[in-house]
């Protein structure tokens, strides 16, 4: 990484990275343009394709995140996608890249961002932005099909942990004020595990408890960005008890440095004649400090939520969630969902 970043490297810098892929076992996964395999085939996509897109810039968004793994190490980046035309700047997507480092190679990179604004077309009478070259049309979602990995059990509550969940669940049933403004006391791997529990991480109050009172933050491609517990609380609360019979199934282990966590997973949909339907894939960043949760970001592609076979599979699994729903906490949303 460092020498990706060498200055002395300028615009040569992903000559670079294709010389770091493995020569056979390596994948890079783009959202628009799917997933290139082995050394050569990535140099061939993504020198050219970069090279057409130079006017957008990759703006970091926090500093990157390493995670030490059996297997190698994991390097994640958030960046806000931006467009630099005409001396005009056009933010266009916040994503994520995801490295794999293992025996010296890069063995696996995904960037994954929601697509939907670079597949929607201008205005048919709308000039293009002095700078911006005329675009091919873009191929379509890309499939992949990740299979589902299976993790290992995870081990039981710490008795600490278990009696702050228990605590704040009679909280939650005595009703009245749900603030919580004092620290759980927990460690992270606690909370971690807390975040993590099969049953408990779909007790949405809980989820929320653990969120700092005010600097936190959860992104979400769909809904936006909540600031603060109390925000937060009031968008679980009121969207995730509406997704119906839906699963985020693992599609990597879960990757934790005692501070920053990822996890790759697929969202599936249960439908009551007991099938699934793969709905949209990504990942979650989550980041734990002095005892709270104080970032959560989920990134995927919003384009394969409009496939009508996912609609109707997420209608039969009970989803409830509505576009006024949206609106809701997208205001500026409307004019675009009503067209």
């Amino acid at each position: 990484m460092s020498v990706l970043a060498h200055p002395g490297l300028d615009d040569r810098a992903l000559e670079v990275m294709a010389d770091f892929m493995h020569p056979a076992d390596s994948m890079y996964f783009d959202a628009i343009f799917g997933a290139q395999y082995g050394q050569e085939a990535i140099r061939k996509w993504l020198l050219p394709t970069m090279a057409e897109i130079s006017f957008i810039e990759f703006r970091p968004q926090r500093e990157s995140a390493i995670i030490d793994t059996d297997g190698g190490t994991v390097i994640i980046d958030e960046w806000m996608m931006v467009a630099t035309l005409g001396g005009n700047e056009f933010p266009m997507s916040p994503g994520i890249s995801v490295r794999r480092f293992s025996d010296g190679w890069i063995t696996w990179v995904a960037d994954i961002y929601d697509t939907a604004s670079s597949r929607t077309p201008p205005p048919v009478d709308m000039p293009l932005p002095e700078g911006m070259p005329e675009t091919a049309p873009l191929p379509d979602y890309p499939e992949m099909n990740w299979p589902t990995v299976q993790l290992p059990a995870q081990a039981p509550l710490s008795a600490a942990a278990q009696a702050w969940a228990d605590a704040r669940i009679r909280a939650h049933q005595e009703g009245g004020d749900l603030t919580l403004d004092q620290p759980s006391g927990l460690s992270a791997d606690d909370l971690h595990a807390v975040h993590n529990h099969p049953t408990l991480s779909r007790n949405w109050n809980l989820m929320a408890d653990l969120m700092h009172p005010t600097e936190s933050v959860y992104i979400d491609p769909i809904f936006g960005r909540f600031e603060g517990q109390e925000a937060i609380r009031g968008w679980l609360t009121d969207i995730m008890g509406k997704i119906g019979n839906i699963d985020f199934e693992p599609i990597s282990e879960i990757y934790w440095n005692g501070e920053t966590s990822l996890q790759l997973w697929k969202q599936v949909a249960n439908t009551p004649d007991g099938k699934q339907q793969e709905m949209s894939w990504g990942c979650s960043v989550r980041q734990f400090k002095d005892g709270w949760l104080v970032y959560s970001a989920d990134y995927f592609d919003t384009v394969s939520l409009q496939k009508p076979e996912v609609q109707a599979a997420g209608q039969a699994a009970g989803s409830t969630i509505t576009a006024e729903d949206i609106i809701r906490y997208r205001p500026e949303l409307a004019g675009l969902m009503a067209s």
